[in-house]
């Protein structure tokens, strides 16, 4: 079989940089050497310190960043959308769309393929976080998925050709970025922990709505890993849920703020729709 495939295995070759071999030795020695060392603790107030886990998150979110990198090594760039922050993504372009208008309609395209991706995306991370809970929360993301499904298909057929912009990452293992999101997930985790003791249920749901404007991975770990544990999980899937409609809502903004008026229709539009759909998933939850 080897020897059948050995063209096809060749062009896998060439196309593994030294850049990606280097990654890949760097996160092996990551997960087999220093992750075991680690103690699982909890130390410390509001729920303590999981050193072991935190550790695991760090190579969780860098596993994410170098399979979508190998990704676009392997298929090309505009496969690249699954591991790239929505947010980010609709800020960049939207502010892209007004300083080149040419490309407004392209950098649209690419917004919504971004934001289309952020569903399957944070169902794939429950899935492994956490079981219990993606088969509550894929009710509620399942409607507002197919809206962007349906706009990132129709607005890829009008650019007729037209490629959409790449965003480049030259780190494949975001090892900073993953080591921030960690931190930022325990920073959560106790302030989670106050506001379940303080304010019970409400309590989760607001602080989930205000994680969903900074970060839409910190939200899904929290709830999956924090909240799931110690309350129901349709609590914490409903918290996901509210938390990603607060995401929409201000990419709403910034896309209204930024975009130019071609994006500001395309991507505004779509963005809504997601927002209604999202909404009305959870109201009748």
């Amino acid at each position: 079989m080897l020897l059948v495939e050995k063209s096809r295995l060749h062009a896998l070759v060439k196309r593994i940089d030294d850049l990606s071999l280097r990654s890949g030795v760097r996160f092996a020695v990551m997960a087999l050497v220093v992750l075991p060392l680690l103690p699982r603790g909890p130390y410390g107030p509001l729920g303590g310190v999981r050193p072991r886990e935190l550790w695991a998150l760090v190579l969780f979110f860098s596993g994410l960043s170098f399979v979508g990198y190998l990704a676009r090594r392997l298929v090309g760039a505009r496969q690249g959308y699954l591991v790239v922050s929505s947010t980010n993504v609709t800020f960049t372009f939207a502010r892209t769309s007004r300083t080149d208008l040419a490309s407004d309609r392209a950098v649209a395209c690419g917004a919504i393929a971004a934001n289309a991706m952020l569903y399957p995306r944070v169902l794939i991370a429950t899935a492994i976080l956490n079981p219990t809970i993606a088969a509550t929360l894929i009710r509620y993301l399942i409607p507002p998925a197919l809206v962007a499904a349906l706009a990132g298909v129709a607005s890829a057929r009008r650019l007729r050709g037209t490629s959409a912009h790449e965003v480049l990452q030259t780190n494949p293992l975001q090892l900073t970025a993953a080591l921030q999101m960690a931190i930022l997930f325990q920073a959560v985790l106790m302030v989670v922990y106050v506001a379940r003791r303080v304010g019970g249920t409400p309590g989760i749901f607001t602080s989930a709505a205000v994680l969903g404007l900074t970060d839409v991975d910190a939200l899904t770990v929290s709830m999956a890993r924090g909240v799931a544990q110690t309350d129901v999980p349709a609590v914490a899937a409903s918290a996901i849920a509210v938390g990603i409609l607060a995401n929409t809502a201000m990419k709403l903004g910034l896309t209204l703020f930024f975009g130019s008026r071609r994006f500001q229709i395309i991507v505004g539009g779509a963005l809504l729709l997601m927002s209604v759909a999202l909404g009305v998933a959870l109201s009748v939850r």
